[in-house]
């Protein structure tokens, strides 16, 4: 009798602090790499005409790694549903030169499309398959918001001769969708800093008329289309914290 009293009292002193830390730190913050693989048909597309209108080999977007920096913020409200806030960041370019033949002798041709801007905001739920495993808790997530991008793209064909320049200038809000799957791993039974993994797909596009500028541009307007749809990953690292003091805690 003695050694189960012992026993409980133990297995007691252990668990408690693990369900309390529970109880009072109802609010996750994580911060993440994410590598994605967006579909780009049109603007790829266009960047092949390029190539084959003036015998040239730039690369198109699915010649580079689309990474971009995010951050996320949960509040726990029942023991299988967090929501919260997603925002994610990036910017990025392609470019190329080459020197072509012309009636007027080789000239160079430059090319680039400049992200100087890719950012978006989500409100985001994660929805807990087993809550209260201590140090593995994976979960689905699904989330809608709003994104905003500004690109820039420029080609120029030059000699001593030759002066022709196109430039295209696209900026926009757009929605954004995602749905996914993802891991967190704690450190320790205590559920405070994990290591967070997963995979999504993310529905998102801009697609518009824009104003084309220069000698080069095939009309006074074209279509510029940013199609962000594709699938992703993501890896990074996260902490819970506590809720305001003297406020209740979220579920364990």
């Amino acid at each position: 009798m003695r050694r189960r009293l012992a026993v409980s009292t133990l297995a007691l002193t252990i668990l408690l602090p693990a369900a309390a830390a529970a109880q009072t730190e109802p609010w996750a913050l994580t911060g993440y790499l994410q590598r994605s693989f967006p579909k780009q048909t049109r603007t790829n597309q266009q960047i092949e005409q390029i190539n084959e209108a003036f015998g040239a080999d730039f690369d198109t977007w699915d010649d580079v790694a689309n990474v971009s920096l995010g951050t996320q913020v949960f509040r726990r409200v029942t023991p299988r549903w967090e929501v919260g806030a997603e925002l994610d960041y990036s910017r990025g370019a392609i470019d190329g030169a080459a020197t072509i033949p012309t009636e007027a002798g080789p000239a160079r041709l430059d090319f680039e499309q400049k992200y100087s801007v890719y950012a978006d905001l989500l409100v985001v739920a994660h929805y807990l398959f087993y809550p209260g495993w201590d140090r593995v808790r994976p979960f689905a997530l699904g989330g809608a918001g709003v994104g905003y991008e500004k690109d820039r793209t420029t080609l120029t064909l030059r000699n001593d001769f030759i002066d022709e320049s196109l430039r295209v200038d696209n900026d926009g809000w757009f929605p954004i969708y995602t749905v996914g799957l993802g891991l967190q791993v704690y450190a320790s039974p205590r559920r405070q800093w994990y290591v967070e993994g997963g995979v999504a797909y993310v529905w998102a596009r801009l697609e518009h008329r824009v104003r084309a500028v220069g000698s080069l541009a095939p009309a006074p307007e074209v279509i510029a289309d940013t199609d962000s749809t594709g699938p992703n990953f993501w890896v990074g690292i996260g902490r819970r914290f506590a809720g305001r003091a003297g406020g209740r805690g979220g579920p364990p």
